[in-house]
């Protein structure tokens, strides 16, 4: 049975979550969101109510838990959906996947629109100079 890891890139509005949606159905979703949605569900509040930016490395280690969990159980269709401006991001999901037999696939989605227009499309409510400073140093 063949294996594959989809490392989704794209700064916040950019429809990444959305790509996988539509293309990845049944796959095996790592994302470092799901770490507030998990808390928002647990306290009754929402992502928004729940996110906390110092809290976001913590959120990315919640993630590489999830998908060595996946990786080590042979799961066949494993999505990263995270931005992953920076290529050091997700080079460590690369390496594992690939050393446990993994064909790994990127989906980079361009950043073509303004940075008003993702900041209105993102649903995670980055702020704006966020994502301004994101695709400044998207690679």
């Amino acid at each position: 049975m063949s294996k594959k890891i989809v490392i989704m890139r794209g700064i916040p509005g950019s429809g990444k979550s959305t790509y996988v949606k539509e293309n990845l159905d049944g796959a095996w979703i790592c994302s470092a969101d799901d770490f507030f949605y998990y808390w928002a569900e647990k306290s009754g509040t929402s992502y928004l109510e729940e996110f906390k930016p110092w809290l976001v490395g913590q959120a990315h280690q919640f993630c590489w838990g999830h998908f060595i969990k996946a990786v080590f159980n042979d799961i066949p269709l494993i999505v990263v959906d995270n931005t992953n401006i920076h290529g050091w991001e997700y080079k460590n999901y690369c390496l594992l996947g690939e050393k446990m037999g993994y064909k790994v696939e990127v989906v980079r989605l361009p950043a073509v629109l303004t940075a008003e227009e993702y900041h209105s499309r993102n649903t995670h409510g980055v702020p704006l100079e966020v994502i301004e400073r994101m695709m400044a140093e998207y690679e």
